[in-house]
């Protein structure tokens, strides 16, 4: 008897821990439900972090699924239990052999029990532990999402204002654009106005040559008339010999009326190309340079040089110039001295006429006026310049009379130097603002009479001579001087 009650009690014992295995394994049935509704609320919130929600999911699920497989182990035991009492009770008649046996059984159930109820205590401390990390990485989660959205948020803020300042960048280059486009229309009815007028001017000039040429031709053909029947009457008209000699002489009247009227028209067209021109001229690459650090963008046949600076951005990195012209680095010597041709004839018909060259140290002012050589291929404008003076000095040599003289001096260290005196000991050279009876303003200066271009070339020489010159970086042999030749 006094065993059957200890294993009646050891089984309520073992009831009672069964059950208080159930409610625990309940509690922490309702702890992993709750856990789950909280993990679907912040999935809700955190759709970025989706698959570690996922994972954790997965990992709840299995802790289920072992809770439910020590449920089932907890009633295999529960009936193998049943299944022993009552063997025992239908047993108890065996004798104290069967109850022995049934007592080791029993220990070895109880010890079985005791390691089941340590093993569901341990995994319920693990489960514990597992749920206090899920909540302390979600919190982590949490912390880590506000972070990225404010930093979203200042990202879109800084985005908002760089957009805004683009946006007003935008339209100032519209507005400057507008203003542009309108300089250009404005700059272009001008110059379409110019050349309307430089059109008709040239019409009325072609039209005044065709009358004089068609004048020209009845003159001669009236003269030959007149000669010829002169001939042939010169016994019976000797009395009208005075009228025929007065309509030769209207006719050179009228030739040289017109020849005035030719050379008047002439100057005004070089007066309405401008009185003062500037031509800018591109020096190309000395040898040993980088042809690629250049520096000139565009050239444009009306004369606009667009220059760039590679040390600056934007628009203060682009400039552009307007000239009369702009000759190119490949432009020659016959080039740049084509526009300057028209001038020579002014000089001839009582014009002052200056060229001049200007620029910095090695820029090229003494090979585009004189040349690197005295061969005709290479002359400078000096040199053509004099040639064709004397050409067409030498073609209205039946009409006009020209005397020519050079001088040539150069300014150096604020002193006017006599490049053509053969004096050592030079006296200081006057400058006169206004032109002498002669037509000299420096009437102390040495001045030589020529009769053809090498004439001049034999004095420039001279005068290249006694030049003042010194060594730089770009030219060993670069003028120090401003060199002045006048005729």
């Amino acid at each position: 008897q006094e065993e059957k009650s200890q294993i009646e009690e050891r089984q309520k014992l073992s009831e009672q821990n069964v059950v208080r295995l159930i409610k625990e394994k309940e509690n922490a049935e309702n702890m992993i439900a709750s856990l789950k509704e909280e993990m679907e609320v912040m999935e809700k919130r955190n759709r970025l972090h989706e698959k570690n929600v996922v994972q954790l999911i997965e990992e709840k699920e299995s802790d289920e699924n072992m809770i439910s497989s020590l449920k089932e182990k907890m009633e295999e035991m529960n009936s193998l239990h049943e299944q022993n009492v009552g063997r025992l009770i239908k047993e108890k008649e065996d004798g104290q052999n069967m109850i022995s046996r049934l007592k080791e059984e029993m220990e070895e159930m109880n010890r079985l029990h005791d390691q089941n109820a340590h093993q569901l205590i341990k995994e319920k401390e693990d489960g514990q532990n597992m749920i206090s990390s899920l909540k302390e990485e979600m919190e982590e989660m949490n912390r880590l999402h506000k972070q990225q959205l404010d930093q979203f948020e200042i990202k879109t803020k800084q985005m908002e204002e760089k957009l805004a300042t683009k946006v007003k960048e935008f339209e100032l280059h519209v507005l400057r654009s507008n203003m542009k486009i309108e300089e250009v229309e404005t700059t272009y009815q001008q110059k379409s106005q110019l050349w309307n007028k430089k059109e008709n001017i040239f019409h009325n000039y072609m039209n005044s040559q065709q009358l004089y040429v068609k004048g020209l031709n009845i003159s001669s053909r009236s003269i030959k008339s007149d000669m010829y029947a002169f001939q042939m009457k010169w016994r019976d008209e000797m009395s009208n010999l005075g009228s025929n000699l007065k309509c030769l002489v209207d006719a050179a009247d009228n030739y040289h009326k017109v020849l005035a009227e030719n050379q008047k028209l002439f100057n005004e067209v070089q007066e309405l190309r401008g009185n003062i021109r500037v031509y800018c001229r591109v020096r190309p690459f000395l040898p040993g340079q980088d042809k690629q650090s250049t520096t000139i963008d565009y050239i444009g046949e009306s004369g606009e040089l667009l220059i760039s600076n590679p040390l600056k951005q934007g628009k203060d990195g682009q400039r552009m110039f307007k000239f009369n012209k702009v000759f190119s680095s490949f432009a020659s010597q016959a080039d740049v001295f084509s526009d300057t041709q028209p001038l020579i004839r002014s000089v001839l018909d009582g014009f002052n006429v200056c060229i001049f060259a200007y620029g910095q140290t090695g820029s090229g002012k003494t090979y585009t006026m004189s040349g690197p050589s005295t061969s005709k291929k290479d002359w400078g404008v000096n040199y053509r310049a004099l040639n064709d003076l004397f050409d067409i000095s030498l073609n209205r040599r039946n009409i006009f009379s020209y005397e020519v003289g050079v001088q040539m001096v150069e300014i150096y260290n604020e002193q006017v130097r006599d490049l053509l005196s053969n004096k050592v000991a030079q006296k200081r050279l006057g400058i006169w603002s206004t032109s002498q009876p002669n037509g000299l303003v420096l009437p102390d200066a040495s001045l030589y009479p020529v009769k053809s271009t090498s004439d001049v070339l034999d004095l420039m020489e001279i005068g290249l001579a006694n030049r003042a010159v010194g060594a730089t970086a770009l030219n060993e042999r670069s003028s120090r001087s401003h060199r002045l030749t006048e005729l």
